[in-house]
């Protein structure tokens, strides 16, 4: 136009910023203002750790909420959950941690998650993936997507914070949680209240039977369920809660019906065979 052609006469050039560009100039301002009160103000990895320590051992469920389970090739993982990645995290000060989704195609769902260290300016991405197709070969509901979406942002948050956090910090913290959780086995009686409960559980909740749970830990009978075992199906049930696995990853051969009512056929001789 006649204004932007005069000021070009004179030497004056006009630049129009977009909202991309001041929202990215806002962004960096803020990561700016952060690293240096990170440098001001660093962080005492004593106090995390006992902070840390103190809150999982707070009451037995959160200390629960700290470990998952997870059965993998015949075998099991356990290790940190989300919650005790976030009560760390919270406790550590002077991180900074985003996540989105990345993609959702027709058969999975893709997750981000950064987490920054603004002391050490160490800065950590990491995806998480869910697949979202039934045995049946069919696609999720829409409801069903969300709840998977949001359960694969919390493990790549989860995944990114341990990445950054020193391992040393995370193990100490998880050791206690893990001790004032499953420190009430010290006893049979008390292991049996407690198997009880943890059968209850997946019986009420999945329609797991005994047997399911007897291959799921490769046990032969209740009776070998012991503080190791029941410390492994609270990590399940964990895991179950937080999205990490579901319940047909969990029980891939579920008992379905009495297999003493399985059926089975005798081979008959054909006609001019002979046998």
């Amino acid at each position: 136009n006649m204004e932007n052609q005069n000021h070009e006469e004179h030497g004056i050039q006009i630049f129009e910023s977009t909202g991309i560009e001041v929202f990215e100039a806002q962004e960096r301002a803020a990561i700016d203002t952060q690293i240096a009160t990170a440098k001001k103000f660093p962080r005492d990895l004593m106090r995390v750790k006992n902070n840390s320590i103190a809150i999982v051992s707070m009451d037995i469920e959160t200390a629960q909420s700290c470990r998952y389970a997870k059965p993998v090739a015949g075998s099991k993982i356990t290790g940190p959950s989300v919650h005790l990645a976030r009560i760390i995290c919270q406790q550590y000060g002077n991180i900074r941690v985003q996540q989105r989704i990345k993609q959702i195609s027709r058969t999975e769902i893709v997750a981000e998650a950064v987490a920054f260290d603004l002391e050490t300016n160490y800065a950590v991405s990491v995806e998480a993936r869910r697949n979202i197709i039934g045995k049946n070969g069919q696609r999720f509901a829409d409801s069903v997507v969300e709840t998977n979406a949001m359960a694969t942002l919390a493990i790549a948050e989860r995944n990114a914070i341990l990445k950054v956090v020193p391992k040393a910090l995370t193990d100490a913290v998880y050791k206690a949680a893990f001790n004032f959780a499953n420190g009430d086995l010290s006893d049979d009686q008390k292991i049996l209240a407690a198997r009880k409960k943890m059968l209850d559980f997946f019986s009420e909740k999945y329609d797991a039977k005994e047997g399911d749970i007897l291959r799921l830990l490769g046990l032969r009978s209740v009776g070998q369920i012991k503080a190791e075992q029941i410390a492994d199906l609270r990590g399940f049930a964990q895991a179950l809660k937080d999205g990490e696995l579901n319940a047909n990853e969990l029980f891939k051969n579920k008992v379905e019906e009495n297999p003493q009512a399985i059926k089975v056929e005798t081979l008959k001789p054909q006609e001019g065979k002979l046998l």
